[in-house]
Order: structure tokens, then sequence, then C-alpha cells
């Protein structure tokens, strides 16, 4: 019989399988340049560089007005063209299998820009998430997880705040704006409990 893990973060309330792992990226402030090169990162292990490096998954620029996205990393999108809008998603949204991705390399812009007072966009220099799929460097997945972020219209203060993704290949849902971390250090207290009643 499978066992489940309750836990509960006033006003929210999750039930997950006990055998999922939530991979938590750590509170990471990873600063957009409002130039062309941007900030490459790779998923796996948080690092950055201001240069394309192998491994490297995405690709911020412009304060996060601009974006490319490697074949091993697909942001949730308005469409399944490699240019079609990067969505931002609402709180409560289910990240999955189901969500609309492309296929290969991906980019951003006009006239599909993802930054801006439209409906699904994510508005200058206010926080949102952003869903994806990836694949990591040693191929396993796809895993589906959200990136919290502050997007600009090419100003400072673009920001890639962290990350989250189930190494299972299960759905992940977007926590409430503000609660990504209180969620995520509550599931490792509930991981750290359950793994200590189990030995």
């Amino acid at each position: 019989m499978k066992r489940l893990l309750l836990i509960a973060l006033s006003p929210l309330l999750f039930v997950l399988p006990a055998q999922s792992a939530i991979i938590y990226s750590g509170l990471q402030n990873i600063a957009i340049p409002t130039d062309f090169n941007g900030i490459y990162i790779d998923i796996d292990d948080a690092s950055t560089s201001l240069s394309d490096f192998a491994g490297a998954d995405i690709n911020p620029f412009f304060g996060g007005s601009g974006l490319y996205n490697s074949a091993s990393f697909q942001p949730v999108r308005s469409g399944t063209n490699f240019d079609d809008a990067i969505v931002r998603l609402d709180s409560g949204t289910l990240v999955s299998s189901s969500s609309v991705y492309s296929l290969g390399v991906g980019i951003s812009g006009s006239p599909n820009n993802h930054v801006g007072l439209g409906a699904n966009q994510f508005f200058p220099g206010m926080e949102g998430y952003m869903g994806f799929k990836f694949t990591t460097n040693g191929s396993a997945g796809p895993f589906y997880g959200w990136m919290r972020v502050v997007f600009t219209s090419n100003t400072a203060g673009g920001v890639i705040k962290d990350w989250a993704y189930d190494n299972t290949g299960a759905p992940i849902i977007v926590p409430e704006p503000g609660r990504a971390v209180l969620l995520l250090f509550g599931l490792a207290y509930a991981s750290t409990v359950r793994r200590r009643r189990l030995t």
C-alpha cells in the first residue's frame, strides 16, 4: 500500500506520494544582465557563466525580456513553435506532460514577447513563475518544474530567484507567490522527519 506524505503549510495543503523527490535549487538570485550575452544557467547543478558552456539549459538576457533555451530545457509556451510566447503561470497550475512545449532550441522576442501587461505575460519587475520540462545532462527525464523569476524590459532588476522540479517525472504544482521557499523548507523538513522515523 502506497504511503502518503501529508504536508500542511497554512494556508496551503499538499499531498505527495512518499517516494516523490522535489529537487529545490535553493535561493539563487541570479542577476540577469541587460546585454545580449545574458547569463547561462545549468539547471542540474545551478552553475552559471557569462558565456555558453556544455550543459547550459537556459540563457535569459536583456533583463529577461530575451530568453534562449536549449533542446533539453523547454519552458511552457502559448504554442508549439520554438518562438511562441513563454507563459507566466498562476499559482495552482499543474506543470506536466499536458502543458504546451516546443521542440528543440527556443527563443523569445517580438512579436511574441513574454514581458508586458497582457494576459499570461510576465509583468516587468514583478515576480512570476515559468513552468518547464527538462532532461538532465545525464539524459534522465523529462522532469517537470517551475522557476521563480523577475523579468524586466531590458532594465536592471531581472533575476532568476530559484526553481524546483520533481525527479520522478511526476507533475508539479506552481506554489503561491512568496511561498516557494516556505513550501520547500517544509518539504525538506518533512523528508528529514520521515527518514528519522524509518531508521
